[in-house]
């Protein structure tokens, strides 16, 4: 009888485990939304606060893109949008980025001289998605910054979790100044924290094209590990051969028992 106990009881913790592999994920990010930035952090003098939620923060990882070597080459990142989409001297030309006001080297008001990532239609938007195959786990903590769009627009953040489902949506209203010449006062910092794991980000706005700066990501220190979804699967196949081997074994202990 202890036998049986014992082996339902492993077997019922496996099917918790599997079947809460497939749950939707949890609604517990938090989201930060729509806050003034001019620099990753006070290293270049005048950000003031203005500057990265996430600078100065323990990362087991961090990365950073701000896309001045014109390439977006940081690990673990592919992105999605429409025909035109990608670093804004490349799709675009040199002239008339909105870059983050720090990547020229000063704060001076002007992000002409830097570059940016880019798609032609906002509504359409850009999404970046996190490969835990190439950063080892998912990250915890993920961030850009808006520079550029419609004017007066409304723009929407999505975050994505471990599962690929939404982890929620944000949106500030009325950004965007009516000049396309590099102003900095509009740039404003969307990001998501969440210990399960981000598996993607999507950024919108309506009204033009839209440009996004300073890419950021990282792994919390201390933070769980989240397995790859082909790491979920072979779990997923070993658990229910397990799971088959231990209801046979189950009928038989229970079968000796009313004999007994």
């Amino acid at each position: 009888m202890y036998r049986f106990h014992t082996l339902r009881s492993l077997v019922y913790g496996l099917m918790a485990m599997v079947l809460g592999a497939g749950l939707p994920d949890r609604a517990s990010a938090d989201f930060i939304t729509a806050t003034p930035y001019l620099a990753f952090d006070n290293s270049i003098p005048g950000a003031g606060t203005a500057i990265s939620p996430f600078a100065g923060q323990n990362f087991s990882y961090f990365h950073l893109e701000t896309f001045e070597d014109h390439l977006l080459n940081v690990p673990g990142v592919t992105f999605t949008g429409i025909s035109g989409t990608g670093v804004t001297s490349v799709v675009v030309g040199p002239l008339n980025h909105d870059s983050v006001d720090a990547d020229d080297g000063a704060i001076d008001g002007s992000g002409l001289r830097g570059d940016t990532f880019f798609s032609p239609i906002g509504s359409s938007g850009i999404r970046f998605d996190f490969a835990a195959s190439a950063l080892g786990t998912l990250p915890t903590h993920v961030g850009l910054v808006w520079t550029d769009g419609g004017f007066g627009t409304t723009v929407t953040f999505e975050a994505f979790g471990a599962n690929g489902n939404t982890l929620g949506i944000v949106s500030a209203p009325n950004l965007g100044d009516f000049s396309i010449f590099g102003e900095t006062a509009e740039d404003r910092f969307f990001g998501v924290r969440d210990l399960g794991g981000i598996s993607a980000i999507s950024i919108k706005s309506p009204g033009g094209g839209i440009e996004v700066d300073h890419l950021q990501y990282g792994l919390a220190n201390g933070a769980v590990a989240v397995p790859e979804p082909a790491s979920m699967a072979l779990f997923g196949i070993g658990s229910a051969m397990f799971l088959g081997f231990a209801r046979r074994r189950m009928a038989s202990d229970a079968a000796a028992n009313r004999v007994a």
